[in-house]
């Protein structure tokens, strides 16, 4: 089939399929689930708007801020973001890629197919979030959780359809007292997300070891032929069996415990994480092979200091790193989320998600951030304990995100692409062949082809028909 039929068929397919539920629609504890799916491909991902920064966190748990604009293609995805891990969770790899700018403004890279997707007429598949004036209002019903439970409508095989999106944040817990040292690493200390106490309560702060902005003084640096080659360059890399983080840095919420800070009003800061992810660190370290453990958390920053001045304001006594940039980024992942059959709060029910890097450098779990409005993308996330489908999920000014799901995966790990693409404003969240490989550089035909949707109409590989969903944010 030549090139141009191949445009015209996908392009007419794709605008049939912007409201697409592979499959029957079936609700299940609150949410709607449509079908297993390979591939996400989202549209019309950006859209102007505000969000409040913070720019100071007093002691009676008050906080102000600034209006922060945004516009373009991806915003406010186009910002620096860190990804978030929650357990059960086997991690392998994670390698971050950045459009160089010489590639961006070549003539010679087409763009063709992700622009013909990105501007057909949309139907408005969900409901914008209620703007609300007063910051306190605004940010009351997030607490102390990830977030609140979010409505999310969409149209479903013509009815309208709504599901809540109810993922909440790690069990509140005790945190360890200022001169208390940190926990060995068998015995896990969850961040501390207590409720806010009244203005008048008393504020224990923990003086806590400057942050120290180094990469992991056992980094073992990747094998490399010499030059780098590639449209995209690989700016982070960790590989959990080499002993590799290079440009990374892991961080928790264990602020007290080594590093960062915890008080009374606000819990723990984050930290430095523990090789074993159960706790703090002093020190930037290298995460072992482990298993994260159901309701464990951790983050991944770049290795470059927020002690630059460039992050904005960051809660004090925190460590405090960026992020990566989101416009023109590709991040691979290799994990595995087993089944570990406990129960409790956020038991077996992990995620992979995206924040807005503004966020857990101020409270991750508390009023005070930027969230919604800044952003956050749920790459793959269980909503329930125990289930095996995984949703993807946009929160921002306009939220929005598909009814169809990915399999979790519960034995072998996998191998996931999310692609950001600042000029055509699309995202993709793609299950990739098991022989990718996380190379130093990657060409810009290899993200493209990502980034296409095209597969989704014959395309198959070992008799395997790739299964691809489409979904476009609508305001």
């Amino acid at each position: 089939m030549k090139s141009s039929t191949v445009a015209m068929v996908a392009s007419a397919a794709v605008g049939q399929a912007l409201q697409q539920c592979s499959g029957t629609a079936k609700q299940e504890g609150g949410n709607w689930f449509c079908g297993a799916v390979d591939q996400i491909l989202y549209s019309n991902v950006g859209h102007a708007g505000t969000y409040k920064a913070i720019n100071h966190m007093g002691k009676d748990g008050s906080c102000t801020f600034d209006k922060i604009p945004f516009t373009g293609p991806l915003a406010p995805f186009n910002e620096e973001l860190v990804p978030i891990f929650r357990g059960p969770m086997n991690l392998k790899q994670v390698a971050i890629y950045n459009l160089s700018p010489k590639a961006k403004q070549s003539s010679a890279v087409s763009h063709v197919h992700v622009r013909r997707h990105g501007h057909h007429g949309h139907h408005r598949l969900h409901q914008r979030h209620e703007e609300k004036d007063e910051y306190s209002k605004e940010k009351d019903e997030y607490s102390e959780e990830k977030r609140g439970d979010v409505w999310v409508t969409a149209t479903i095989n013509g009815l309208v359809q709504s599901w809540l999106n109810n993922w909440h944040g790690p069990t509140p817990g005790p945190a360890p007292p200022s001169n208390s040292p940190a926990p060995p690493d068998n015995s896990p200390a969850p961040p501390d997300n207590s409720p806010t106490p009244p203005d008048n309560s008393p504020v224990a702060d923990s003086p806590s070891p400057t942050p120290t902005p180094s990469k992991p003084a056992a980094a073992v640096k990747p094998a490399s032929s010499g030059t780098i080659t590639g449209d995209y360059t690989r700016i982070g890399y960790y590989n959990a069996d080499k002993a590799i983080a290079d440009g990374i840095v892991f961080l928790g919420n264990y602020g007290g415990q080594g590093s960062g800070k915890f008080d009374n009003v606000f819990g723990n800061s984050l930290s430095y994480l523990n090789s074993d992810a159960t706790g703090g660190a002093a020190s930037p370290q290298i995460l072992n092979p482990v298993t994260l453990k159901s309701n464990q958390e951790f983050l991944i920053a770049s290795d470059k200091s927020c002690a630059d001045g460039g992050c904005g304001f960051s809660r004090p006594g925190s460590v405090a790193y960026h992020g990566f940039k989101g416009e023109d980024s590709v991040w691979l992942f290799e994990l595995n989320m087993p089944l570990d059959g406990t129960t409790g709060f956020n038991a077996d029910m992990p995620a992979l998600w995206f924040l807005n890097a503004r966020i857990p450098r101020t409270a991750q779990y508390n009023k005070c951030s930027c969230w919604p409005e800044c952003g956050e993308l749920d790459v793959l996330e269980v909503l329930a304990p125990g289930d095996t489908k995984c949703k993807s999920t946009f929160h921002s000014n306009v939220p929005g995100g598909s009814s169809d799901y990915f399999e979790r995966p519960t034995g072998e790990p996998i191998k996931v692409a999310v692609v950001l693409d600042g000029d055509s404003g699309q995202v993709s969240v793609k299950i990739l062949d098991d022989d990718v490989d996380f190379s130093i550089g990657l060409s810009r035909s290899q993200v493209e082809s990502w980034l296409s949707a095209d597969s989704f109409s014959a395309a198959s590989l070992g008799g395997k028909t790739k299964r691809v969903s489409l979904f476009a944010l609508s305001a």
